[in-house]
């Protein structure tokens, strides 16, 4: 569930390129089930969506979920349950081998160094428990400075659990999807309940996608856990980050200037300049999340691996949905 690195598109002229319902509708052509884009502009709102996708759809939202846990890191750290500038040792003795030297900030910040276990595909494919996923990391070799990993999210929502002794999902309801107003917005690691967009997995050879899609419904996030587990709905994904970016929250967790990645909230390049947000995908999910002012995109895709002609397609809509 790593983060999904949208490239940069150069400035177009908009007026002149396909709306996003066509681009939309391209990317279903090219064998993407479903599509979704909501934007929202100020207080206008506008939906789009093909093929299997509805505006009101609930889907995995992947690392997105990684914003949702920092914004409970800080609001445990606000009520004096933990400090960022906490060792993990001190709620979490024995979790990492250096864990007297590791904070709660270098994993909110991913800068703990910890191997990123969905880099390694048997890994990726199981089912392990996140604490055995961070013993396995925990046992390779250290990187230095920034290094995006969900293993700092898995090791991050297993100290939140013991510094605040709840269960991780509880935490979240009570501290961040209640306050927010989240009403369908859940924390499933086992199957998603309920109907939902199917994710749809593709096999890839050398990073190039390959072969038939297979429909992932049938599979679990228990892997994903606080690094991806989240299920949502663009209109509260919406809800969520205006709650977030318009609180006190927001700014503490924005990055720094010059920095690709703050507090739980990543920088991106637009053809407009800018943005703040996170993206991910999950079991064949794609989800993207821009934001800047009263300006936000929520897009999602139900085919991971995209081809490179569907990456490119993407690409182009994100474009024209934030900046057009």
């Amino acid at each position: 569930m790593a983060a999904v690195l949208v490239a940069a598109a150069t400035l177009w002229p908009w007026e002149a390129e396909p709306t996003v319902q066509e681009r939309a509708d391209e990317l279903v052509g090219s064998g993407v089930p479903g599509v979704l884009v909501r934007i929202r502009d100020g207080s206008g709102v506008r939906a789009v969506a093909a093929g299997t996708a509805t505006p009101d759809a609930r889907f995995r939202i992947g690392s997105v979920t990684k914003t949702f846990v920092a914004a409970l890191a800080l609001r445990l750290a606000d009520a004096h349950v933990l400090g960022l500038d906490d060792p993990v040792a001190r709620h979490a003795p024995g979790l990492l081998s250096d864990g007297d030297r590791v904070t709660v900030r270098d994993l909110l910040r991913h800068t703990a160094g910890l191997f990123d276990y969905t880099s390694d595909p048997a890994l990726l494919r199981g089912e392990l428990a996140p604490r055995r996923l961070v013993a396995l990391a925990d046992r390779r070799e250290r990187t230095g400075g920034y290094a995006y990993s969900s293993t700092n999210y898995l090791a991050l929502g297993l100290v939140l659990e013991a510094a605040a002794a709840a269960p991780l999902e509880q935490l979240l309801r009570r501290h961040v999807f209640e306050p927010a107003g989240l009403r369908q917005t859940r924390f499933e690691a086992g199957r998603v309940q309920g109907r939902h967009l199917h994710g749809h997995e593709r096999p890839s050879h050398q990073g190039v996608a390959t072969g038939t899609v297979r429909d992932t419904s049938a599979r679990t996030a228990r892997s994903a856990w606080a690094a991806g587990a989240i299920v949502s709905t663009a209109a509260e994904l919406d809800r969520f980050f205006a709650w977030l970016l318009r609180g006190e929250l927001g700014p503490r967790m924005r990055p720094a200037e010059g920095a690709r990645y703050g507090l739980g909230l990543a920088r991106f390049v637009t053809p407009c300049g800018s943005v703040v947000g996170h993206t991910g995908n999950l079991l064949g999910t794609v989800t993207v999340v821009w934001a800047r002012g009263d300006r936000l995109v929520v897009a999602v895709a139900n085919v991971y691996p995209l081809t490179p002609e569907q990456e490119a397609t993407l690409q182009l809509l994100l474009g024209r949905a934030f900046c057009g």
